[in-house]
């Protein structure tokens, strides 16, 4: 595993060094203008069959649209890979040209917006003869998905699933694929009589046919755009939520987790609430259905009325234990109003959808769990930003971008849902919501772009926010901060520079907030930094305790204030914000990468007793931090140190929590823990479990064959990874059936994390078992859907790479990969 792990990050690391080592430079490309709009697309009616055998779809499209404005004689279709078999109007045939991609129509004569138009086209659709494209967030567009079409897969169902974000939804049905179109539509679904089928809008009919398959007739009354449209198909169990009675609300599930229905999805009725109370605008469609499916190539999508989520939601309890899927359940829901409602004009305008999903799950955190958990949401997004900013900055309105697959990155998600954050605490709650609502109820089933938004913020303030929009989503990168402050003469001086790189980034305005507190009082200060260097003086009785700068860390940006070790402890132990208590827990125990003199930080008793504190704390992610920072601890006041992770194992309500605790104490030596590691086995939580199993094993106790026998069967990835260490350490024969059935089962990050361990079995086996992997392995390098995974294939072929065949096996995969990401990393692993 960290040979894997270790081997990714120095090829990535070869193919952004130019990056890291040069200034950080929006992309120069191409303007990308909005696509004119020549018709109106207003009505889609399909009437469509799959052929599972040959993975085609045959279809019959009906489409209703009218000129825009100017008079049109032709009308331009986007129909990737498609057989065109006729093309009618009012029973005309009429003529086309077609490239396999565009397909113009000429429509016989010239009609006017006043006309409105329908023509007919017969075709097949082939989506697997397109070249597959993608990107980091959704990494196939050929829109139509046959998932185990044979049946031959005994560990897979057969199923049919569409994804039609960005411009995908044109390879099974002919449109103007564009998110500045709009249309409703009704789809007519021919399938096997055993499948159950899903797709936009209500079921109006089900018919069966005297040839054993069934017709399903779905249709939206609502205009949505066309890349927001789907179906599904495949052995679900339907499970309608009797907790909402405005409208339908569904969960479409394998019949294996049918049970766990609601402990997955069961917060949804609260959610919609929730969210049409908060933006006063109702759930504006007619239902709410979601659906998990196999091998899906993006997290989730927002599809009208038909949420698709990835298989990876589907959990039993044990790993609910856990953790939930809320975040990515409100995001895709708050897009209903956020991208499905309000459409983003174009994919320029990407944050207008993205950035108030991703903000949503902040919002539902908060709603539900409380102002901690929302707070932590806000921290790992910013994170995510501040990562990513390492490589890239952009606008987060780019039309420059060089390919629109780019505009799906932590920019638009992350960032934009912190911009939103700020401009909420900027203009205040109540005007924040108030123009939310303006903005939805004026622009509903329309297209929007970053002007429609400010406008409806100006009118409702009465502000000239043109600066804050122009600074947060038309420029790039983030403010950096070096702060100071000193004290004398009853007076708190504050100290601001902006450092952040003036050539791309703007001197930027921050209204911020300052917290000082002393022994006997707290305030809070509101002060204008818009200067490149700023210094602000505040009456002070005595020296301040803390001083904080954006005490509530609503700032998209970087604040580098130097303090004493006395004054860090001081703030973790009186700050509120989690964000603030994590970072000081950061810099207290700090170590850097290079320095290898540097004290570890809990031998000094200050910071190591504020460790044990904070394995007390309320919130379950500072005592998580606290203790991984224990991790194998053998320094000063260990006893107490141990005690403090034995409660935690015992007694602590977070599974990760105990899972860490166990972890840390796994190297301690001491006999008593085997009983808190043996007990721990039977722990609700999968992850847990494993915990205890890697702990007990690396005691090597005398029974450890029985411990591992007792989960060798179990599916779970983490309880996976503890028993196949053990058995990759053993490299045993016998063992490497068991390896290959579990990693048929896995896909995505799951198979991701575990080829390294089977790397590590490779490398200790014999020649033998390791040419008797190739097949396995080439399969996962060759045909995975996610392209990382096929990378970690690679890897892992490369570690037997001394024989003539697996070297012209690696050579034929490089050769044959279209994905332009994994090009880019197999051109370094050519020229190393």
């Amino acid at each position: 595993m960290k040979f894997l792990q270790s081997t990714i990050l120095f090829f990535f690391t070869l193919c952004v060094f130019a990056q890291e080592n040069n200034a950080i430079v929006p992309a120069q490309g191409p303007y990308n203008a909005s696509r004119t709009i020549e018709h109106d697309l207003i009505h889609t009616k399909l009437e469509i069959k799959p052929d599972w055998k040959k993975q085609y779809l045959y279809g019959k499209a009906t489409l209703t649209f009218k000129p825009h404005f100017y008079p049109q004689k032709s009308i331009t279709l986007d129909a990737k890979s498609f057989d065109i078999q006729e093309v009618t109007l009012k029973g005309k045939t009429l003529k086309y040209d077609y490239d396999k991609s565009i397909l113009k129509i000429d429509l016989g004569q010239t009609f006017t917006r006043k006309d409105t138009v329908n023509i007919q086209i017969t075709y097949t659709a082939k989506p697997n003869e397109r070249i597959l494209g993608g990107s980091d967030a959704i990494s196939g567009d050929k829109g139509l998905y046959f998932i185990n079409p044979l049946g031959t897969e005994t560990d897979k169902p057969q199923q049919i699933w569409t994804q039609g974000e960005t411009e995908a939804n044109s390879c099974w049905f002919p449109t103007i694929d564009s998110p500045n179109q709009k249309m409703t539509q009704e789809i007519f679904l021919t399938v096997d009589a055993k499948f159950i089928t899903l797709s936009n809008g209500k079921l109006i009919s089900s018919k069966q046919n005297s040839d054993g398959t069934r017709t399903d007739y779905w249709k939206q009354t609502k205009p949505a755009a066309p890349y927001l449209a789907m179906i599904a198909v495949g052995d679900f169990k339907k499970v309608v939520d009797p907790n909402f009675k405005d409208f339908e609300v569904s969960y479409y599930i394998e019949p294996k987790f049918e049970k766990y229905a609601f402990n997955i999805y069961g917060r949804t009725p609260e959610m919609i609430r929730y969210f049409e109370k908060i933006l006063g605008v109702k759930y504006q469609w007619e239902k709410y259905a979601q659906i998990a499916v196999r091998d899906y190539v993006s997290g989730a999508m927002e599809n009208t009325t038909a949420t698709v989520h990835g298989d990876y939601i589907q959990k039993d309890n044990h790993q609910l234990v856990d953790d939930n899927d809320d975040g990515v359940i409100a995001h895709e829901l708050f897009h209903h109003w956020f991208g499905d409602l309000v459409t983003c004009e174009s994919w320029s305008n990407l944050p207008l959808n993205e950035a108030f999903a991703n903000y949503s799950e902040y919002l539902w955190a908060n709603h539900k769990y409380g102002k901690d958990e929302a707070d932590l949401v806000s921290y790992i997004a910013l994170n995510q930003y501040f990562d990513e900013a390492k490589e890239k900055q952009e606008p987060l309105i780019r039309f420059r971008y060089l390919d629109k697959e780019d505009m799906f990155d932590s920019h638009s998600y992350a960032k934009g849902g912190r911009i939103l954050h700020l401009l909420r605490n900027t203009v205040g709650d109540e005007a924040f919501f108030e123009a939310l609502k303006q903005y939805l109820t004026q622009n509903a089933y329309k297209t929007a772009e970053i002007e429609d938004l400010r406008l409806v913020f100006e009118r409702v303030t009465g502000q000239d926010l043109h600066w804050f929009f122009d600074q947060w989503f038309m420029k790039p990168g983030h403010p950096v901060l070096e702060v100071s402050h000193d004290f004398a003469d009853g007076k708190l001086k504050l100290n601001v520079k902006q450092t952040q790189d003036t050539l791309y980034s703007s001197v930027y305005r921050l209204p911020l907030k300052v917290l000082v507190k002393s022994d006997n009082e707290q305030t809070t200060y509101e002060i204008v930094v818009d200067k490149k260097q700023q210094s602000f003086e505040f009456a002070a009785k005595s020296a301040p305790k803390m001083v904080l700068l954006d005490p509530e860390n609503v700032l998209v940006g970087k604040i580098e204030h130097q303090k004493s070790q006395d004054e860090l402890i001081y703030q973790f132990y009186n700050a509120e914000n989690i964000a603030t208590r994590l970072n000081v827990l950061e810099t207290l125990t700090f170590i850097p990468e290079d320095d290898t003199t540097f004290h570890y930080p809990p031998a000094e008793k200050k910071i190591r007793q504020l460790l044990i504190d904070a394995t007390k704390d309320k919130f379950w992610r500072v005592r998580q931090f606290a203790v991984q920072k224990f991790f194998d601890y053998d320094g000063e006041d260990f006893l107490a140190v141990e005690k403090a992770l034995q409660y935690r194992v015992l007694h602590d309500e977070r599974s990760y929590v105990r899972a860490d605790a166990i972890l840390a104490m796994k190297g301690f030596q001491n006999s008593q823990n085997d009983k808190l590691f043996r007990d721990a086995l039977a722990d609700s939580s999968y992850t847990v479990q494993a915990a205890a199993i890697e702990a007990l094993l690396a005691s090597k106790p005398s029974d450890a064959i029985e411990i591992v026998l007792k989960f060798d069967t179990s599916t779970n990835p983490s309880i996976f990874a503890a028993v196949a260490n053990y058995f990759a350490e053993e490299a045993s024969p016998l063992r490497y059936d068991w390896f290959q059935n579990h990693l048929n089962q896995m896909k995505g990050n799951d198979l991701y994390q575990v080829l390294g361990i089977f790397g590590t079995y490779l490398v200790k086996s014999t020649t033998e078992i390791q040419l008797k992997s190739l097949p396995l392995l080439t399969q996962i390098a060759k045909n995975d859907t996610q392209w990382y995974v096929r990378f970690a294939g690679m890897q892992t072929l490369s570690l037997i790479n001394d024989n003539k065949e697996v070297k012209a096996l690696m050579k034929a995969i490089i050769e044959e990969e279209k994905d332009e990401r994994l090009q880019k990393i197999y051109k370094q692993f050519r020229d190393i």
